[in-house]
């Protein structure tokens, strides 16, 4: 969603940046050529791997510019809920003035998806780490194999969203009883014969996509810090500044909307229902406004520019599949 992402920060006199989650650090490569007026630029990544493919591609970029010296750019291998120690080391100033555009793309880099020894791959054989940061001590072979029944079936049930969580928890535990689970196709193996013939090959790998999804949670307490990061990257934003987040599947989304309608302090009475006007714009011109923020969630402290989220258009979800489910949502602080 690289277009829709330029268009969110395009009238934006874009002076600093901050890009939570570098990946390929192909967003940042974009803002950073899109943006001339740019003096400062942040980025940030829990996986030492892929920050420094991202770190090689910015200094590359950095090299070719013609800027020079004009734009500081910092990269750091930290988690994006600690934008606020990030930053303060940067410039113990900057927290008081605030950054202008900060990003959040919440869908995992095709580096870490691509990786077998990873073990995010529901295609690819490989150890059951999940994990974001290699450093990081709990994987999801430590879930599978030794914490409670009951908890294993939390899991899937409230991070997977799966139907038949009940059945696969106790086929979970009886395997762990016997060889234990040890690779991701020792897990795939076992969703596939728990979902016997019911949807052929798509219905088993929907089920096993599932259940990846809900121990990646678990590993990298995933909701949890995306809710603080939210909350401290509000805190770091400048007067009209915005975020940006793009989320890939349902509770990530539910989580951005509901924290950005409580960050904005939205007044009561204000449902979520019709159309709701943002008041004075703060854009330049009214001319300028997106035609994507024409209906508006006004609160207090800022207001919600998505009412309802961006999705991929048609031709971009052929170009690249894993879009697909992707949501982009937009805040902007008064």
């Amino acid at each position: 969603m690289l277009g829709e992402v330029l268009d969110a920060f395009g009238t934006l006199h874009l002076r600093s940046f901050v890009d939570c989650t570098l990946g390929a650090a192909g967003h940042s490569a974009a803002i950073i050529e899109a943006h001339r007026e740019l003096e400062l630029y942040v980025g940030m990544d829990v996986d030492p791997a892929v920050h420094d493919e991202a770190r090689a591609r910015i200094e590359r970029l950095l090299a070719e510019d013609s800027r020079g010296s004009s734009l500081e750019a910092y990269t750091h291998v930290r988690n994006f809920k600690y934008i606020k120690s990030v930053l303060g080391g940067v410039d113990e100033n900057l927290l008081a003035v605030g950054v202008d555009g900060i990003l959040m793309d919440l869908g995992m880099s095709s580096m870490q998806v691509d990786d077998s020894g990873r073990g995010f791959s529901v295609l690819s054989d490989g150890p059951l780490d999940m994990r974001m940061n290699p450093q990081a001590s709990l994987t999801a072979e430590d879930i599978l194999n030794s914490w409670p029944e009951s908890e294993v079936g939390k899991i899937l049930r409230d991070y997977g969203e799966e139907s038949n969580w009940h059945f696969l928890q106790k086929q979970i535990v009886k395997a762990r009883a016997s060889v234990g689970l040890h690779s991701t196709s020792d897990l795939v193996n076992l969703v596939r014969r728990a979902s016997g013939r019911s949807g052929g090959r798509e219905g088993w790998i929907k089920t096993a996509t599932r259940v990846f999804q809900a121990l990646r949670i678990a590993v990298n307490d995933e909701l949890q810090t995306l809710e603080d990061a939210l909350y401290a990257c509000f805190d770091c934003l400048s007067s009209g500044g915005r975020l940006v987040v793009i989320s890939f599947h349902s509770l990530e989304d539910r989580i951005v909307k509901q924290t950005f309608l409580d960050m904005i302090e939205k007044p009561e009475g204000d449902d979520d229902k019709g159309e709701i006007s943002s008041g004075p714009s703060l854009l330049a011109t009214e001319s300028e406004a997106e035609t994507w923020s024409k209906n508006r969630v006004q609160g207090r402290q800022g207001i919600v520019l998505t009412k309802r989220p961006i999705t991929p258009t048609k031709e971009e979800e052929k170009l690249n599949h894993r879009c697909r489910s992707a949501k982009l949502r937009v805040l902007q602080k008064i």
